[in-house]
């Protein structure tokens, strides 16, 4: 018997992948390791039945091959565990017969190429094609995702979506071409209802296609014969009824008995023998159809709902999303980090990179992936957000950001200055001392129970130096912030500014180290970080120049941020490490559209925050904040100001709290 606990697996997965026919990455050892759980905590016996034939199964395919055999057969026998478990033991001849299938065929990257070409050949465009992986065992089946330059194909395609996957990726490929050479991407939503978009978009996608059948009528066979594959006869669910509809709208053999569907077909033709390219006509008939099955109390889920035919994208290419129907599963390119360099000194240097839509002229430093947690599926989704490093555009900037006059500030830091020579300290997590650090051995003891590495460091001793500090002031630079305080007096975003640069002054005299960045967000595909300064660098004129030009614009994605400002104290001598963050509302962005979920996923950052030695402090400039901050943060872990003027003293006077803490 293979003991199935969570240990045990990772010496199984261990072991088998030894035998592997080629050495897989981190990412995809985690991944099967991630799956073999997940079926562990579904139903224990197909945990053993893999487990019993792994170190065979990678002996003869390949991680990805073999995540994807198992997905087939989760599919595939939904609801009949018997067979299930003889398909992932190999007792079932389909399942071997699956298995050399998913070998031989191989997934997105080996068709890769030839794709590109078609695509290239069909739009005369270059196209970048990139596989999608599921992100969880029983994720819902993927659709395609377009974009002007990528198309982005599914890695998870099973026998339920087709026989043959280069079919379905080659079909893939020619919708895309249709779309990119037929339709105007991202129109606005504006008051479209969740059906009504999917609607409109299934008759656009058939739309498109009849225009390139013009150019191309052997095309017909690759869509009709995927669109028959995804029929669903006599249904009357939405899905249903819309995989009826495309069959119809591109095979003129196929008969239907269902009134909606043959009106849906006279309705098409009918336009299409005037005009096939008057979008506008074909998306008032999408309109009356979608009124149709809102009078026929058709249920529309958008959540749940899924494009019927497994070959065509999911319709994020044509639409705007920045309403509240955005579709809930963005994809996020590839992109490749820059090599790390240095901004040029020189004005109107022929290296400064070209402004961007609002106009302003920034340097990009590098770009970084982090995970981001969904709550409800309760999974930390792995390298779904890119932060990007930035320098503002420092070297337009005219005048010069005024230090503030603020009451008290000043004495605040003088004696905390003082306080802080004359007090002894107790120094925890030390090599050797006089006494246990309660704290890290109960940390120790957890980590050893999970098998993950632990820190020695288990003492604690008196120490009468001063206790030096390291404080990241991280400012929210969201758009929102540019709203003044008093009329046409400073907005927030220049009272950040002022505290973080009043603070730096002080901090400069003392053997504290300070660094101050800020952050936006543009979805979770750019997370802006401007580095305005770095640990240990001189709060000279360029370091002044550059907080006070930060732009403020955007949305406020905090959890993103949060972790890349943990990976700053990377480099950081000092014990106490902290982070002050400085906001004037909830985590959002346009990408998002439940209120919890970056709620949420923020705490979390500061969970792993503080897991890693960082403390992480709130200064909520919002009157209303006291519900997602305590969420948040916890007790004792952030103040709520009501008056954005005592921000700097604020600031200065939590800075001396924590820092002697």
């Amino acid at each position: 018997m293979i003991s199935t606990g969570a240990d045990d697996f990772t010496v199984v997965v261990d072991r088998a992948l030894a035998s592997s026919l080629q050495s897989p990455t981190v990412g995809r050892r985690e991944q099967l390791l991630r799956w073999l759980h997940a079926l562990h905590d579904d139903d224990p016996g197909c945990a053993i039945a893999v487990a019993g034939k792994l170190a065979l199964l990678l002996a003869r395919a390949p991680v990805e091959a073999l995540g994807r055999w198992i997905v087939t057969g989760l599919r595939v026998h939904t609801g009949d565990r018997a067979r299930l478990r003889a398909y992932l033991a190999l007792a079932d001849p389909g399942a071997v017969e699956s298995l050399h299938r998913e070998i031989a065929e191989g997934g997105v990257q080996g068709a890769a190429t030839s794709l590109g070409w078609l695509l290239q050949g069909l739009t005369e465009r270059p196209m970048a094609i990139h596989a999608r992986d599921p992100d969880h065992l029983y994720a819902a089946p993927l659709r395609p995702t377009l974009t002007p330059t990528h198309l982005l194909l599914p890695n998870d395609y099973t026998a339920l979506d087709g026989a043959d996957r280069y079919r379905l990726y080659r079909a893939a490929a020619a919708h895309a071409a249709a779309h990119l050479l037929h339709s105007t991407p991202a129109r606005p939503t504006g008051k479209l209802k969740p059906m009504s978009l999917a609607v409109i978009s299934a008759i656009e996608d058939a739309r498109v296609e009849r225009l390139l059948l013009r150019d191309y009528p052997g095309l017909r066979r690759w869509f009709a014969e995927a669109l028959a594959h995804a029929l669903q006869p006599g249904a009357l669910s939405f899905s249903g009824l819309v995989s009826r509809m495309n069959l119809a709208l591109v095979d003129p053999q196929y008969q239907d008995d269902n009134y909606w569907v043959n009106k849906a077909r006279d309705l098409f033709e009918s336009q299409a023998s005037l005009r096939l390219d008057d979008y506008a006509a074909f998306r008032h008939i999408g309109s009356l159809l979608a009124n149709d099955l809102g009078q026929m109390r058709v249920t529309f889920r958008a959540e749940l709902y899924r494009v019927p035919a497994a070959y065509r994208d999911d319709n994020t290419f044509l639409w705007a999303c920045d309403g509240e129907h955005a579709q809930p599963h963005e994809v996020e390119l590839q992109h490749t980090p820059p090599a790390q360099r240095r901004p040029r000194a020189a004005e109107g240097s022929d290296a400064d990179p070209p402004p961007d839509a609002s106009g302003i002229r920034e340097v990009e430093l590098g770009r970084h992936a982090y995970p981001e947690w969904d709550h409800r599926a309760a999974v930390l989704r792995s390298d779904w957000c890119t932060v990007i490093d930035k320098l503002p555009s420092w070297r337009t900037l005219q005048g010069d950001l005024a230090s503030p006059a603020v009451p008290g500030a000043g004495e605040t830091l003088r004696l905390v200055c003082a306080h802080r020579l004359s007090r002894a300290h107790r120094l925890r997590r030390q090599w050797e001392g006089d006494d246990l650090d309660l704290n890290a051995a109960i940390e120790v003891t957890v980590a050893q129970r999970a098998r993950t590495a632990t820190d020695p460091r288990l003492f604690i001793r008196s120490d009468s130096q001063a206790r030096t500090s390291s404080v990241l002031v991280l400012l929210d630079l969201s758009e929102s912030t540019n709203a003044r305080l008093d009329g046409a007096g400073a907005s927030l975003l220049d009272v950040e500014k002022q505290a973080a640069l009043l603070l730096a002054r002080a901090v400069a005299c003392s053997p504290d180290r300070i660094a101050i960045h800020g952050f936006s967000s543009n979805t979770r595909t750019e997370v802006s970080n401007y580095r305005l300064l770095e640990f240990g660098s001189p709060l000279d004129e360029l370091a002044e120049a550059m907080i006070a030009s930060a732009p403020g614009r955007h949305s406020t994605r905090m959890g993103a941020a949060l972790r890349h400002a943990v990976r700053a104290f990377a480099d950081e001598p000092s014990d106490n490490r902290i982070v002050l963050l400085v906001t004037d509302g909830a985590p959002s962005d346009v990408d998002v559209h439940e209120p919890s979920h970056l709620v949420e996923d923020a705490r979390v950052a500061v969970h792993e925050a503080r897991g890693e030695g960082v403390h992480v402090h709130c200064l909520a400039v919002d009157p209303q904040a006291d519900a997602y901050v305590r969420r948040i943060f916890g007790w004792g872990h952030f103040d709520i100001l009501d008056d954005p003027h005592t921000l700097p003293a604020r600031l200065c006077r939590l800075y001396a709290r924590l820092s002697t803490a």
